[in-house]
């Protein structure tokens, strides 16, 4: 008797993949918020870069296991798509909610260390209020574009070594 099995989705693939991924990325951020690190510079960071890369493959590897054993390029990027959006929606919403109304601590140890740079940099102190006055109105825009952005660069990189394109028919 045969077993009816849908096929994973590219979506699928990658939103359950991003969402565990979202995960470990809150995890990372509690830690270093809690730890008072900067949790939005670091080590912790890296860390988490590494492990989103190595979910990305998971995800892919698991869509070529669980479908007809081939991903085309397109298929792993889409993959990527839906792995970050998901990830980076699940981790910056839960980032925005705990600075905004449980611990403004961090973002506060984040713009201080940007003056402190822009400081040993020779800004002005006029320079400096201006660069973090626009930074706290966009930096979640730019955290969230930024996060897609790169996450869909390491998409596009890491696929180009995971695909495994379908056998070339012969006649």
């Amino acid at each position: 008797m045969e077993e009816n099995v849908t096929p994973v989705s590219t979506r699928s693939a990658g939103m359950k993949f991003g969402l565990i991924s979202g995960l470990v990325g809150i995890a990372l951020f509690l830690v270093s918020a809690i730890t008072g690190m900067n949790p939005f510079q670091g080590v912790l960071n890296w860390i988490g870069i590494a492990i989103s890369i190595a979910f990305l493959f998971l995800a892919q590897k698991s869509f070529k296991d669980n479908g007809d054993g081939f991903m085309s390029y397109g298929q792993g990027v889409g993959i990527g798509f839906w792995f970050t959006l998901i990830s980076t929606i699940l981790t910056i919403a839960v980032m925005y909610v705990y600075v905004t109304f449980i611990d403004g601590a961090p973002m506060e140890l984040f713009y201080e260390e940007q003056a402190s740079k822009m400081e040993g940099q020779g800004q002005s102190e006029e320079a400096i209020e201006m660069a973090l006055e626009w930074t706290r109105k966009l930096f979640w825009i730019f955290a969230v574009l930024g996060s897609i952005f790169w996450g869909m660069i390491i998409a596009l990189i890491l696929t180009i070594f995971t695909q495994k394109k379908h056998p070339e028919p012969t006649f």
